[in-house]
């Protein structure tokens, strides 16, 4: 009984050191497929955004999801992160192409940290979304369909230009050294000339548009917040102005298609007035006359006009270059009376831009030139 007790306690020891065996290839393996499992997904996704045609790159397109818009950069990518969910929604647009909307899923690979995505934009003049009509109850006048189509084309340029503009100011902070030079009249005691330098960081560069307060008044007399780009993307703007295209011109070599804005019926007050620019080949903004018309009050300028020309620092981006002034306070002007004859002219030139952080994508420095008077 003896021997058969030995034999078997030998036998139960080889066999404890097999049974220990399997149990540690056992938890190897469930270790090695959890590693696998918990391998970790693409955690952003990079957006490419291409001339269909060309396949270059488009610079400065917006990209939008639902929270977030950002700008593509000289090589025109820009990068999100991928929500929680894995999908996400985006819209590309860029002056000049048809937009697109797509929906982006997550990739699965284990050993990719990021996802590419290429969206190729297909030329189009004028094609951008939310196409706007105006209402014809406050606006003058019925538009021919052609019309009414190059209208609503060159609003959306300009809305989604002014709306570009905006994003670029906060994609990339900049300091502007400007100069402004006065020159008065002989009603005015006084230097009949002054120059003063001024600067401004991007995020209050320009007067905002306030609606019924195109003339503010002060302690003094009165200022006049000049008609900035921001305002062309503001909607209580559109909603107090009617829009009619004038067709294609020539000015300074370049084709360019001339918006006309006027008040809408019932707008009363002191209010803007004008014409934008808008370069037909390129589809940027190259210049917008302005002037003040419903000024009734005889405190106030008795006749205020000027224009504002733009420069293209980056590529798709309109930021303005020169702005020019003039009105009459003290004489009262005839329709013959031009800025040269004004009780004062005044002039507010960008020196110099200089930005903050990075440096956004180039322009060819031959595109960058305004549309002069």
């Amino acid at each position: 009984m003896t021997a058969v007790l030995r034999r078997l306690a030998a036998l139960v020891a080889l066999l404890v050191p097999i049974g220990s065996m399997q149990a540690h290839v056992a938890a190897a393996s469930n270790a090695a497929d959890s590693r696998e499992m918990a391998a970790p997904l693409p955690v952003t996704v990079l957006i490419r955004v291409v001339d269909s045609a060309s396949r270059l790159p488009l610079p400065n397109a917006e990209v939008s999801t639902p929270s977030k818009r950002r700008l593509t950069d000289a090589e025109g990518n820009v990068r999100f992160p991928w929500p929680e969910g894995g999908a996400i929604s985006i819209r590309v647009r860029q002056l000049g192409f048809r937009y697109a909307d797509r929906t982006l899923r997550r990739g699965t690979s284990r050993t990719a940290t990021e996802d590419t995505v290429v969206v190729a934009l297909a030329a189009a003049v004028f094609a951008l979304p939310q196409v706007v009509t105006q209402a014809e109850a406050r606006c003058r006048g019925v538009q021919n369909p052609a019309s009414m189509a190059l209208s609503n084309s060159t609003m959306e340029l300009l809305r989604f230009g002014a709306e570009q503009y905006n994003s670029f100011r906060a994609a990339y902070p900049f300091h502007v050294s400007l100069v402004r030079r006065t020159v008065r009249s002989a009603v005015f005691k006084g230097p009949r000339a002054e120059e003063a330098k001024e600067s401004a960081e991007s995020e209050t560069y320009g007067d905002p548009y306030l609606p019924g307060m195109v003339i503010v008044r002060t302690r003094v007399g009165y200022y006049v917040p000049v008609l900035f780009v921001s305002a062309l993307a503001d909607s209580a703007f559109w909603a107090r102005h009617c829009f009619v295209a004038k067709g294609v011109d020539t000015r300074e070599g370049r084709r360019v298609i001339r918006l006309d804005f006027t008040p809408s019926r019932g707008v009363r007050e002191p209010e803007w007035e004008g014409s934008a620019w808008v370069d037909s080949a390129a589809s940027v903004l190259r210049r917008v006359d302005f002037r003040l018309v419903n000024v009734r009050d005889p405190k106030g300028p008795r006749r205020f006009e000027g224009y504002t020309t733009f420069a293209t620092p980056s590529p798709y981006i309109a930021v303005p270059d020169s702005t020019v002034a003039w009105w009459w306070t003290e004489s009262e002007p005839t329709s013959s009376d031009d800025r040269y004859t004004a009780d004062v002219l005044q002039f507010l030139t960008m020196r110099e831009l200089a930005y903050k952080a990075g440096a956004p994508p180039a322009t060819d420095a031959r595109a960058t030139a305004p549309v002069g008077n």
